[in-house]
């Protein structure tokens, strides 16, 4: 694992499945698998296709292990932003918000393995 790759582990891990781009279908507690619609909830081992903006690393959408991708360009076409492949387990540790407050339900990223990752010069958290 190079220092980046390490970097950008340990910055999303923990990271909550509910991203500000995922569709409102996505509930705190529970994700579909982009490809088959499969539920996916707690211990289970999902790849994680993750965009970098101005709030940071997010969730775009999320693969079950049966779909799961081996690389970048087999999820998602050319684009002006970062983005990071990830393998991770969904963990039921919970999560606040500022405006609904602490879910007890939600999900978060956990042993998270960098698969792939693009972008400009780092894989910061995209935090000026």
């Amino acid at each position: 694992m190079t220092e980046e790759t390490a970097y950008l582990a340990r910055a999303v891990t923990g990271l909550s499945v509910a991203g500000s781009g995922l569709p409102t279908a996505y509930r705190r507690d529970q994700v579909r698998c982009a490809r088959c619609a499969t539920a996916l909830r707690a211990g289970d081992r999902v790849t994680v296709l993750l965009r970098r903006g101005s709030e940071g690393w997010r969730p775009a959408s999320f693969r079950c292990a049966d779909d799961a991708p081996t690389e970048l360009v087999s999820l998602t076409s050319v684009h002006g932003d970062d983005q990071a492949l990830v393998a991770a387990t969904l963990e039921p540790t919970g999560d606040f918000d500022p405006e609904e407050g602490f879910d007890p339900d939600a999900l978060t990223l956990g042993g998270v393995e960098v698969r792939e990752y693009s972008g400009v010069d780092s894989v910061g958290d995209g935090r000026e």
